[in-house]
């Protein structure tokens, strides 16, 4: 509730700067694998090159909840972590095997408090707040978090940041 109320009421500002991607990533894998493999799932992260334009912090607090989300709702298979160039935009993706989201729950999980199997409020699932700080996060950094899912078969969560193009880092720093 704290990081809701501290980002609604403009308390986290982004400080954007220049870093690679792979610092995030590799600072993922070190903290997930282990968890992945206690679950018998296979955590796969895939490095990338490519230089990206943001706040580092909040990049890594919005891929370390969606990599969570996917190690808590996979029961079997893999999460693949990965990035994909879209000209200015590098597209960072989390893919997971997981149970997938129906498509009339797929905004609501997205909403404060929402979780789809948790009925019983049981708090040790967490209060269904993870991605509505995500998605509050994704804005603040000028993104937003897309899902593809297939009940049954797993999710699909990607967000895009600005990739580094010395032109386009000094118009945003211009304003």
């Amino acid at each position: 509730l704290l990081d809701i109320s501290s980002i609604d009421a403009g308390a986290i500002q982004p400080h954007c700067h220049v870093f690679t991607i792979d610092t995030i990533l590799n600072r993922i894998r070190v903290e997930f694998e282990p968890l992945a493999q206690e679950k018998g799932l296979t955590l796969r992260i895939v490095s990338c090159s490519a230089m990206i334009y943001s706040d580092e912090e909040i990049a890594t607090r919005i891929l370390r909840n969606l990599v969570a989300n996917a190690v808590r709702y996979t029961d079997r298979g893999k999460i693949l972590v990965g990035c994909r160039r879209r000209g200015k935009q590098l597209r960072i993706e989390v893919h997971d095997t997981g149970c997938g989201i129906a498509p009339d729950k797929q905004r609501a999980i997205f909403e404060e408090f929402y979780q789809i199997n948790n009925k019983e409020r049981n708090r040790a699932k967490g209060l269904g707040l993870g991605l509505a700080i995500v998605q509050r996060l994704a804005k603040l950094v000028g993104t937003h978090v897309v899902l593809n899912s297939k009940l049954g078969l797993g999710s699909l969560f990607a967000f895009d940041l600005p990739r580094f193009v010395p032109q386009t880092v000094q118009a945003l720093t211009s304003y």
